[in-house]
């Protein structure tokens, strides 16, 4: 069976507005790229001026992972949405307080940041452009999936996200909020306590988002050709 990997970003005088990832088969490629530019025309941060879909066989074993099991914490306002989080990561860095604050003040970055566990730093090779994450869908990539923008999709797509990064050895934890002003539920997620969904982790209206992995720095090249170019899919790993 030859897969192809789809991927779609799109964006406005520069800024990035949204991005979406598929591997599927050779007679879906049509299809999906024409879904994912119908996502990008009709997504809630705007209408872009630039949509770059790109489409790539893929060549070589592609690596299964299983999916994280999904719970939620149960969180009324976001005071408690960050207590939450820092609980979580305190039993895997002295600096969970600070990897809380650097993920809410930056903006805009395309990828995510690597956050130091034992010093705090930041390793990523560029701060601007973060580490992308990218190559991965659900096991069942040629199956049904939800609707594109429907809150059934969105978990789809964080967790299949979230299951690759946690499967590779040097990630100890993850940490997401969307950058959508309209969607206020972010995750935690570690290989044994699973995605944890955070509901109310910014006001509602805000555009504060963000994604950051708290990693044990052992390998970072390694790391980061794994999210950035392993193709990976999640959950079947028969």
């Amino acid at each position: 069976m030859s897969l192809f990997s789809v991927k779609m970003r799109s964006s406005a005088e520069g800024v990035h507005i949204s991005g979406a990832e598929r591997i599927v088969e050779a007679d879906e490629v049509a299809d999906v790229c024409a879904a994912m530019s119908r996502r990008a025309l009709s997504h809630s941060k705007g209408t872009p001026d630039s949509i770059t879909v790109t489409v790539a066989a893929i060549d070589g074993e592609i690596m299964r992972v299983p999916a994280l099991a999904i719970t939620e914490a149960a969180c009324e306002d976001p005071r408690e949405a960050r207590d939450t989080v820092i609980n979580t990561l305190a039993p895997l860095t002295p600096h969970a307080a600070d990897a809380w604050e650097l993920l809410t003040g930056v903006r805009d970055m395309r990828g995510a940041i690597l956050f130091h566990a034992e010093t705090g730093h930041r390793l990523e090779p560029d701060r601007a452009r973060g580490v992308r994450v990218t190559s991965l869908d659900a096991a069942a990539a040629t199956g049904q999936r939800p609707e594109a923008g429907s809150g059934k999709a969105r978990v789809t797509e964080a967790l299949v996200l979230a299951s690759k990064v946690a499967h590779h050895p040097s990630v100890l934890a993850e940490v997401c909020i969307s950058d959508d002003p309209g969607y206020t539920t972010g995750y935690v997620a570690t290989k044994s306590l699973g995605y944890v969904r955070v509901p109310n982790m910014k006001p509602a209206g805000s555009a504060v988002g963000g994604r950051l992995f708290i990693v044990d720095g052992r390998d970072t090249g390694g790391l980061i050709h794994y999210l950035e170019h392993t193709p990976v899919l999640v959950g079947d790993t028969e």
